[in-house]
């Protein structure tokens, strides 16, 4: 449930004035938009209701859809993490990158860039956005950080040259990341991304990768006869040893192998929750660092959960996707206020975890850093009004606190309310 704001939290207002300069006179409108993205607000009549401090919807609507701001609020964003990673060079072997996609329900067939998308999750449809995500995933604290992003477009042929397969994306956001200036980090990708094509241009382009195959995968038994046979029959009859994660057990067996149609070798870990061989393996991964053990990869691929919570978070928390948006720039600055919001949380908890405490520990949770926020920020408006003179302010937050006039639209006419003093 959302309650009226009547001033911008300071920690809010800070993360703004980064982008102050690049604004001009959409200071105020994006206060508004990113403070309501903030606290999970995505609509702006919403944010209007909510937050005293909010200019008018058309205001909001015309800064979503400035010209290139989605651009220069992407390139600042990306140029404060590529410092905060010099900054802390010593522990830079912590980060990894991470790529997958998400689909964002978006109802309007005049949206830009919606399409009908298949959800292999549910073996359903929906319609809306396809998110692909380039993040650093930190694996100390297991928080990951949105860095690349691009929506994805389904094969048209009215659309041939915007149309890219998933694959080419995610290499050509990992090309764009080292063009700008960001390490060659391990990459972690599941199971979508598995292809002779993607393999080859990791290894080409000097990335170390950890990626998920499906069971199905085929693979060169004996070179002579070029006898193929699924990962999961070559694994089914293989000695397993105990590996660790987090100290918790797991049974796996590793082999180097050929991948139908490669030429370059990769290793393939098989993972099972038991170490009989009556128990299939339920994962495999293949990376192409031959002298990793299974444990190594095996922990490295659990790492990559971690952009699961993240599209959690970018949509329940933060509301991705919800906002009344339409055209292209207004999509695009949407996304990139809504990636911006998120990753100041995601240092608020890196910042709240003590150095010096178990290298293990998690952060607390988004939510409850959203939450004291909108906490801290009723008790300050409170506390405020009860120490002022201010009638206008108080009027006004009566009238929209009064139970007719709560679920009104800004542009409503609200009821009085009998002044009572």
């Amino acid at each position: 449930m959302n309650f009226p704001i009547i001033s911008c939290p300071p920690e809010v207002r800070r993360e703004v004035d980064f982008y102050k300069d690049l604004l001009g006179n959409y200071y105020k409108a994006f206060t508004a938009v990113f403070c309501g993205y903030y606290l999970g607000i995505s609509s702006f009549s919403n944010i209007v209701r909510y937050l005293f401090f909010s200019p008018s919807v058309s205001n909001m609507s015309a800064m979503m859809n400035c010209p290139d701001l989605f651009m220069k609020l992407n390139r600042r964003h990306r140029k404060r993490i590529l410092s905060l990673l010099r900054k802390s060079k010593k522990d830079s072997s912590r980060y990894r990158w991470v790529i997958d996609d998400t689909i964002i329900p978006h109802w309007g067939k005049n949206i830009w860039g919606t399409y009908l998308w298949k959800d292999h999750n549910t073996d359903g449809y929906i319609y809306g956005h396809k998110l692909m995500l380039l993040g650093l995933v930190d694996t100390k604290r297991k928080v990951l950080i949105p860095v690349f992003w691009e929506i994805l477009h389904r094969e048209d042929k009215r659309k041939e040259s915007i149309h890219k397969k998933g694959w080419e994306v995610a290499l050509d956001l990992l090309n764009q990341a080292v063009q700008f200036g960001f390490p060659q980090y391990t990459v972690l990708m599941d199971s979508w991304f598995a292809g002779k094509e993607l393999f080859e241009k990791l290894n080409n382009a000097g990335f170390s990768f950890v990626i998920e195959l499906k069971s199905n995968r085929k693979v060169v038994k004996y070179k002579r006869t070029t006898f193929y046979e699924s990962v999961k029959i070559f694994f089914s009859n293989r000695f397993r040893h105990k590996i660790w994660y987090l100290n918790r057990p797991k049974w796996a067996s590793s082999a180097i192998l050929t991948l139908n149609e490669m030429k370059d070798k990769v290793k393939v870990v098989a993972v099972a929750n038991k170490k009989g061989l009556a128990h299939e393996c339920f994962a495999y991964y293949a990376t192409n660092q031959l002298a990793w053990d299974a444990t190594k990869v095996w922990g490295l691929a659990r790492d990559r959960w971690s952009i699961e919570v993240q599209f959690r978070d970018l949509k329940q928390l933060f509301a991705l996707g919800g906002a009344a948006v339409r055209s292209n720039q207004s999509v695009e600055t949407s996304i990139s206020i809504t990636m911006i919001a998120l990753t100041v949380v995601r240092l608020e908890q890196l910042k709240r975890v003590d150095a010096n405490e178990n290298q293990y520990k998690r952060p607390c949770s988004a939510s409850s850093i959203v939450q004291q926020t909108l906490i801290e920020s009723l008790h300050r408006g409170i506390s405020k009004l009860a120490a002022s003179d201010n009638i206008k302010i108080m009027n006004k937050l009566r009238r929209r606190l009064k139970s007719a006039n709560f679920g009104k639209k800004p542009t409503e006419k609200l009821e009085n309310v009998k002044n009572t003093a």
